[in-house]
């Protein structure tokens, strides 16, 4: 039996996500701003909730272009048609290559779990989802650039404090991206998750709230159903300039897409 802190039983418990996403069905049509001529980065797209929302964007039928460091882990995660570029958050000068002329960008990176340097969480969280959103900016990109942060980030709660006490105050740093995000002028959608399962999705019904949710263990949900909101996201005009937390809802029932979304209003 996997204990609740093996690392081990964490990374297996990613590789059955992973499986699961392969044989989601397709999607329902798109209906809005991703078409199949276009191509998406994905910062963040070689582990965790970012892979996933690269097996969900192939799935569907859209170029793919992932920003690794890693170039083994690309090869080894990645389907062969995905386009990788080299490149280092921390280093801006490596940034300009992954951004020119992608149609939308979804970012997901971040610190892996466990403690981190603030100067690590400033340099990777903050720096550099804003420094890709300005390169792409002076590529000439008009198309949406959607952000994964964390439920918690406007709301205080003891665990919220505990993790930016841990973790370089990445909630302070993560509402400063969405400061940035707000007043650079994109198209965007900045997407607040619960706390994140390494479990399959499409079994727990979603609500997407802009009640501005705590960080606390209830509100939580599948990596999964993440990255699927990610895409629908992406692909909704109702998603342009808001911001919304996701979670599990009750029970079992998902509610369709353009019901979940027809709620969501864009940011004052």
């Amino acid at each position: 039996m996997c204990r609740k802190n093996d690392l081990v039983c964490r990374k297996n418990d990613l590789a059955t996500v992973l499986r699961s996403a392969e044989v989601v069905p397709t999607a329902t049509k798109r209906d809005g701003p991703v078409t199949r001529d276009e191509e998406v980065l994905v910062v963040g797209g070689t582990r965790g909730t970012g892979l996933l929302v690269v097996q969900l964007l192939l799935r569907d039928g859209y170029r793919v272009r992932a920003l690794t460091r890693h170039a083994e882990r690309a090869k080894a995660h990645l389907d062969p048609t995905v386009e990788v570029i080299l490149g280092d958050l921390t280093r801006p000068e490596t940034i300009p290559p992954a951004v020119h002329g992608v149609a939308h960008i979804v970012f997901t990176a971040g610190v892996p779990v466990g403690p981190a340097r603030e100067s690590l969480i400033k340099a990777t969280e903050y720096e550099g989802a804003v420094k890709t959103l300005a390169a792409a900016r002076r590529e000439g990109f008009r198309g949406r650039f959607v952000y994964m942060t964390a439920i918690g980030v406007t709301r205080s709660s003891l665990t919220g404090t505990l993790l930016n006490l841990a973790k370089g105050n990445t909630l302070r740093w993560r509402r400063r991206v969405e400061d940035e995000i707000r007043a650079s002028g994109a198209d965007y959608a900045i997407i607040r998750a619960g706390f994140l399962l390494n479990k399959p999705g499409g079994t727990r019904a979603i609500e997407l709230t802009q009640e501005d949710l705590p960080l606390k263990p209830r509100y939580r949900i599948a990596r999964a159903d993440v990255a699927e909101t990610i895409v629908e996201a992406l692909k909704r005009p109702r998603a342009s300039r808001a911001t919304f937390d996701v979670v599990w809802g009750r029970g079992a029932r998902r509610e369709a897409w353009d019901t979940l979304f027809a709620r969501v209003k864009t940011d004052a």
